[in-house]
């Protein structure tokens, strides 16, 4: 059903566009997924009245929109209508809205903030710069920005206009908490009330909450720049998007991030001496750390499970064009075979969980770190010794006993040093981290050499493996 209470199951428009669901209402129409019957294709499919007020401004929307060639702002097809109605026919955008994902997980550490402000800055100054006069989006808010696989995607083009059209304008739409005091009060509008808005926007992103007045914030650094962007005389603000964005990337190469700007991923693998090791446990746990971390990780199945699927059905999450599940804010990707061909997406860092196929592991010549998982029992050691011995010592890779029975210390394999071994703590929920796992897989991860400014990660990266 339409949430606005007409039924679009069966329905068909213009002969080939089958109506899917509903996306959500805007200001001026409601927005539907549809599939191209001809093409095989998804699109997003704006309906507008005819009849509307600002039935005026829904054309000038979509005449902006054909002027534009951005991979974040969604490609507009075509132009319809009916005797009542027009559609708007645009390329359908995946990913959660930024609302979404800070409803679902709460406030965004601060390396994501600032990431998304890269982008946030970079498509806001392809707007500006896309013409003669800047174009004004003047609606930067989290419904209407798409996170998708790392990237951010602009949605809902109605506020927007070229500088000269909206200040010609008498009425100043806005989001409450997110537009500038200059909309507020019908003043002019500029390049400056969008730094406004990205300024309340990182706000939002970094605690959660919109912001109210002078509240003050804990990251100092990032807090002065937004307490640039927000200021309520525009003249004090960052002169422009450029220069604000050169402050982020700045902030943003001081942190500890993992570098995204190679060439290939980063495979971190994990293999399981026996069934019921917690190997997919920790692989959850470790993509779940390297995300709240800051990090752009993937979970990637290697095993013939079937466990991501079904985690899916249980969270009712569906699959996106890259075979990818968004399931509790991760990234997971099913076990596919290799005659599956699907659309390439890069991630920086990749968790493979080989499950029980460790045997597979050691043909695998892309894995730059790994960790085999021992069963922490007495009963279970043949089984992780016999493991260690097919994948062979100096193959360079760790060991962690998981589930270590109290009052035991397990024997170090032979050939593998003390220094490659480690107690994995107890955690019950891998999606819901304490102190102890986060420090747990800082550890792991400081090993494998991966940070920002830690020296082994080149050397790392060429012998592929994980030596402690």
């Amino acid at each position: 059903m339409d949430k606005g209470g007409g039924s679009i199951e069966n329905t068909v428009l213009f002969g080939k566009y089958q109506l899917i669901r509903t996306l959500g209402h805007g200001r001026s129409g409601t927005v539907y997924l549809a599939f191209h019957q001809e093409l095989k294709e998804y699109r997003a499919i704006k309906k507008v009245s005819k009849s509307l007020a600002g039935y005026g401004q829904f054309k000038k929307e979509a005449l902006l929109l054909t002027s534009l060639s951005h991979p974040g702002i969604p490609v507009v097809y075509d132009l319809e209508e009916d005797c009542s109605n027009s559609y708007l026919i645009e390329e359908y955008l995946e990913g959660d809205t930024l609302y979404d994902l800070v409803k679902g997980q709460g406030h965004l550490n601060r390396e994501t903030v600032i990431r998304i402000g890269i982008q946030v800055c970079d498509l806001v100054h392809y707007l500006h710069s896309a013409g003669e006069t800047p174009i004004l989006y003047l609606d930067l808010q989290p419904r209407n920005l798409l996170f998708c696989h790392g990237y951010v995607r602009l949605l809902d083009f109605d506020h927007a206009g070229r500088f000269y059209e909206v200040n010609e304008s008498l009425v100043r739409y806005g989001t409450p908490g997110f537009c500038a005091p200059e909309q507020k009060t019908g003043g002019a509008v500029g390049t400056y009330t969008d730094i406004y808005q990205i300024g309340a926007l990182l706000y939002y992103l970094l605690t959660g909450h919109i912001r109210d007045g002078a509240a003050p914030i804990d990251d100092r650094a990032l807090g002065r720049i937004i307490e640039i962007c927000v200021r309520e005389e525009k003249t004090r603000r960052y002169p422009s998007i450029p220069e604000l964005k050169q402050e982020l990337e700045t902030l943003y190469s001081q942190t500890g991030v993992f570098k995204e700007n190679q060439s290939s991923s980063l495979i971190l693998a994990l293999a399981g001496s026996r069934p019921g090791a917690g190997t997919t446990h920790l692989a959850v746990g470790l993509t779940k750390y390297l995300n709240q971390a800051g990090y752009k990780a993937l979970y990637e199945e290697q095993n013939h499970s079937g466990d991501v699927r079904a985690m899916a059905f249980r969270c009712r999450s569906t699959k996106d064009s890259y075979g990818i599940y968004r399931i509790r804010g991760i990234a997971m990707k099913p076990f596919y075979g290799a005659s599956v061909r699907l659309k390439p997406v890069e991630y920086p860092l990749v968790i493979r969980d080989y499950g029980l196929q460790w045997k597979t592991v050691r043909e695998a010549e892309d894995t730059a770190a790994l960790w085999l998982v021992h069963g922490g029992k007495w009963w279970e050691q043949d089984a992780g010794a016999h493991a260690i011995a097919e994948l062979g010592a100096g193959r360079g890779f760790a060991v962690l006993y998981n589930g270590v029975v109290s009052g035991m210390s397990p024997d170090f394999p032979v050939g593998v040093s003390p220094d490659c071994c480690f107690q994995v703590p107890y955690f019950k929920d891998p999606w819901r981290l304490g102190k102890g796992e986060r420090d747990f897989f800082e550890e792991l991860v400081k090993r494998a050499g991966i940070l920002k400014g830690d020296n082994g990660y080149e050397r790392r990266r060429k012998k592929r493996n994980l030596r402690g």
